[in-house]
């Protein structure tokens, strides 16, 4: 059973699949049986990490794991898979399309709704960038320049950038957050996670952190 105390937000840097340390921590309090969702996209996504993931999980004890590309089914198919999760994961790919398909509507209310059930939330990349109210797209994932969208809401105050130090995203990061206009910008590597468990953060990896245009690295 999820334990409903704590709400956990699991923001990955770079692609799937997640490390041990991570699939211990997102997994805590579950039974074996729990029904693990990865999220993604037919076309634009990370479908080819589903066995790798699936494998990891398995080798952690865990027997269900379904995939569902958001782009390749009925909306009422993929809102049933989110409402009846224990964990779910969202891949990475093209941002904005994660955004379109999850971010939105009847499948962004679900999502919501199971975090504050208390479901944990792991995403990569785009599936990270999606999830605090403000959603930052670097110009290296579009061709528009900076852009700022409306994510999932469920981290205020803050934007992210992933791949940042693979990517050299200082200077997105900090145009990004003047952009926005919240305080705060958080850069992710891609082996590293930004936790937030009750809206605490928590770091696993190396994270920058932008703030009153200083950067500070992470101890962890």
């Amino acid at each position: 059973m999820v334990d409903k105390k704590v709400k956990k937000i699991i923001l990955g840097g770079g692609t799937p699949p997640p490390s041990k340390e991570i699939i211990d921590y997102a997994t805590e309090g579950l039974s074996s049986g729990a029904r693990i969702l990865y999220l993604t996209l037919r076309v634009g996504g990370a479908v080819k990490y589903q066995e790798q993931c699936r494998q990891l999980f398995y080798e952690a004890g865990f027997t269900h794991f379904e995939t569902i590309c958001g782009d390749d089914v009925e909306k009422e198919i993929l809102i049933k898979a989110i409402q009846s999760a224990e964990l779910i994961l969202i891949g990475s790919g093209n941002t904005l399309k994660y955004h379109r398909i999850y971010s939105k509507g009847e499948v962004k209310k679900v999502l919501i709704e199971a975090y504050y059930l208390g479901v944990p939330l792991v995403g990569f990349s785009a599936g990270s960038l999606i999830m605090p109210e403000t959603m930052l797209v670097s110009y290296k994932d579009n061709l528009f320049g900076i852009r700022v969208k409306k994510g999932l809401g469920l981290v205020t105050d803050c934007v992210i950038s992933a791949h940042y130090s693979k990517w050299r995203e200082h200077r997105m990061l900090r145009a990004g957050l003047k952009k926005a206009k919240v305080p705060i910008g958080y850069g992710i590597n891609d082996d590293s996670y930004l936790v937030f468990e009750n809206n605490r953060p928590r770091f696993f990896g190396t994270i920058y952190i932008e703030r009153n245009h200083q950067i500070k690295k992470s101890l962890v």
